[in-house]
């Protein structure tokens, strides 16, 4: 194979896409096969106003398209040589309150989640989304799950827990179709 000389992504659904080639690089892996990474630079700054409807909507899953060039002059075209997940970028917070704590009393960890708008290239709170709490025991190298709690209308989290040991509490989101999967910073708690 001599390298790629078009290669296209967009999303499965309704055909936008938003992306522009940066690179290839090929690998000889014998006379008749190499190995091709495309680079594709994602710019979803420009969406607003070029694209009809929720540009939100572009995110989910997007095909790639690529013809190949082979040695002999020929050429082949894949109409669907691979998928892939484009999603949103999320953030996530933690407090966790009130610090120090005494063993035994009730803790309040609360948060937010919110994600990448691409209407207004900023960030929202993201509704209505499960997101599990963690805790990781001082001296751990671990985190495991307490609870799991759904996000409301501002993307906002809140829950109580009874503290019995000195450690840092943080919130998981798992992820969507189209929003990333995010880890808060985990918030330390001493016990007094």
């Amino acid at each position: 194979m001599k390298g790629l000389s078009d290669v296209s992504v967009f999303n499965k659904t309704n055909g936008w896409g938003f992306s522009d080639w940066a690179d290839t690089r090929c690998e000889k892996k014998s006379s008749t096969t190499s190995v091709c990474t495309a680079t594709m630079t994602i710019a979803p700054g420009w969406l607003p106003g070029s694209v009809p409807g929720d540009v939100n909507r572009t995110a989910g899953v997007w095909q790639v398209n690529a013809t190949v060039k082979a040695n002999d002059g020929d050429y082949w075209i894949s109409d669907h040589i691979a998928e892939f997940k484009m999603k949103r970028a999320s953030k996530l917070t933690a407090d966790a309150a009130p610090e120090p704590v005494a063993k035994g009393a009730t803790l309040t960890v609360s948060g937010k989640l919110s994600r990448a708008n691409w209407e207004d290239l900023k960030y929202h709170g993201y509704a209505g989304q499960d997101v599990k709490l963690q805790f990781k025991q001082a001296g751990t190298a671990h985190y495991s799950t307490v609870r799991t709690v759904k996000t409301g209308y501002v993307g906002q989290l809140s829950t109580k827990v009874t503290v019995t040991l000195a450690g840092s509490w943080r919130w998981y989101f798992p992820g969507t179709t189209t929003t990333a999967r995010v880890v808060s910073a985990g918030d330390a708690v001493t016990l007094k």
